[in-house]
């Protein structure tokens, strides 16, 4: 199956150490018999003459209505399953205000109602390490945070 590629965001608020999240509807998951609103990265489409840091910035935006600043690649593209797809996702991390983190955003065109979700950072490394998130883009970026979260480099 060609889907075209995508872009996750990991979007850090180091002031207030705390990760926004987008929790929306996925119907694989209802599908599957889970409860089907989960707790995800921010993502979406890599458009045509978009980078991967470009599209995670408008990601940002459409889905929380947050500004992702210094944005920096954590994966240039990995394949989501290549046994059954050519998509490839690519991994970034920036930095957000969750002050005004809040509400529903998407883009109406795409039917999309994200609710934002903002979690500590040390809350969102442990749903991490406790198998909370099973979302893989989430939990390879989750796991990749929790490295750089206990040094501080980032």
């Amino acid at each position: 199956m060609e889907r075209g590629n995508a872009v996750a965001v990991l979007g850090h608020d180091p002031k207030r150490d705390e990760i926004v999240l987008a929790n929306e509807f996925r119907p694989g998951a209802l599908v599957a018999g889970d409860y089907p609103y989960r707790d995800n990265l921010v993502a979406g489409s890599i458009e045509d003459g978009e980078t991967a840091l470009t599209a995670a910035i408008r990601e940002m935006q459409e889905e929380t209505g947050l500004v992702l600043s210094n944005p920096v690649l954590i994966h240039a593209g990995a394949y989501v399953s290549p046994g059954g797809t050519s998509e490839k996702i690519s991994l970034v991390y920036g930095m957000v205000d969750t002050r005004s983190a809040a509400g529903v955003h998407g883009n109406p065109s795409e039917h999309e109602d994200i609710l934002s979700v903002v979690v500590p950072a040390k809350v969102f490394v442990e749903r991490v390490r406790s198998g909370d998130i099973d979302d893989l883009k989430t939990l390879v970026a989750g796991y990749w945070f929790a490295e750089r979260h206990a040094t501080g480099r980032f």
